[in-house]
């Protein structure tokens, strides 16, 4: 059985990443939201909102 996990009062999201994920997320390369899986369903909640966000902000550019 799955424990629920408790969403982080401290602003952290916490994430599962690869390693070669990471590259390219460091390098500025594109990557795929299949890459990034979230832990709980708080963070997967927070991280398709920032992600909104930030489509949102780069298309008033």
């Amino acid at each position: 059985m799955m424990s629920k996990q408790m969403p982080s009062e401290d602003g952290f999201v916490s994430l599962n990443v690869r390693a070669s994920v990471l590259q390219k997320m460091l390098k500025g390369e594109v990557l795929h939201m299949t890459d990034v899986h979230c832990t709980c369903a708080h963070s997967k909640r927070t991280l398709q909102q920032l992600l909104l966000k930030a489509v949102v902000d780069g298309s008033e550019r």
